[in-house]
């Protein structure tokens, strides 16, 4: 009697095995199972089969990642390089717009397939999600009303400075540390030309790239002299979905070598590339 209750419940577990592996599809389009054993090759080769990337974005950074506003189709530096790719895997893009504090959810819950939006590369992140080669070398900074009397990053630390930064985002944390007299002001992506306007904020503080489109087009705001802290900035996949990143990362470096990385760069960002840590670029 006891033996046929072992073979009954070795069965068991058998069937149970067989309909766990056969609930767990192959992953990619959206439809990815957060399983690590479903991010081999046959997560890419899904997505090739289904013919879209789904890829979350945060169209708010002009030239960088933002709608056009007489196609109002998602365009900019980050989305060239991203259309690039997938045109390379023989697939279409299918973008995602994603408040930021969504994102790594996600990525790691399989409804994008990978994040392109001008991503910190922090080991807080990095340990919830795998980061791609940085396409990005950039420092936080500050931006204020042109007619302000704050010269640079030191006059911030006078108490009771407004400083906005972006829902989710790393400074949302980090304002605090850097100037403690300081009040944080959680702002939605993209408001924070209306919240200095408004007198909201007193000062905007995010990665330096996202204050160059509004400079150039704004004479009512003006960048802080002097450098917040650095960061890479790089795209992001689901944790262990290892063979996607390592086929984006490839691409990555065949597009700086044949000087295509640098036209993009160029038409977006209004300087010459160069592959320097010390400025906004990698």
């Amino acid at each position: 009697m006891k033996r046929t209750q072992k073979w009954i419940g070795l069965l068991l577990a058998a069937i149970l095995v067989v309909a766990t592996f056969a609930g767990c599809g192959s992953g990619g389009g959206g439809e990815a199972s957060t399983s690590l054993s479903n991010y081999g090759a046959d997560y890419l080769e899904a997505i090739k089969e289904e013919g879209k990337l789904v890829v979350g974005c945060d169209p708010t950074i002009e030239n960088v990642c933002y709608l056009d506003p007489q196609t109002n189709e998602i365009t900019g530096f980050i989305p060239d390089v991203i259309n690039g790719f997938a045109e390379q895997i023989g697939v279409e893009v299918e973008w995602e717009i994603l408040e930021w504090s969504a994102m790594l959810t996600a990525v790691n819950s399989g409804k994008v397939d990978m994040i392109a939006a001008n991503m910190n590369m922090t080991l807080e992140r990095a340990s919830q999600i795998v980061f791609s080669d940085p396409y990005f070398v950039d420092h936080g900074k500050a931006c204020v009303k042109a007619d302000t009397s704050y010269q640079n990053l030191d006059d911030l630390q006078a108490a009771g400075i407004k400083i906005g930064v972006t829902e989710g985002s790393a400074y949302e944390e980090l304002i605090p540390t850097l100037f403690p007299s300081s009040e944080t002001v959680t702002l939605s992506a993209g408001t924070w030309q209306d919240a200095l306007e408004s007198g909201i904020i007193d000062a905007a503080f995010d990665d330096g790239v996202v204050f160059a489109g509004p400079l150039a087009v704004n004479s009512n705001i003006r960048m802080l002299d002097g450098n917040g802290p650095s960061y890479l900035n790089g795209c992001a996949f689901a944790a262990g979905n290892y063979v996607t990143r390592d086929v984006f990362n490839l691409y990555l470096k065949r597009l700086k070598i044949s000087g295509d990385y640098a036209t993009i760069y160029a038409q977006y960002m209004g300087t010459e590339w160069v592959p320097d840590a010390d400025v906004v670029s990698y």
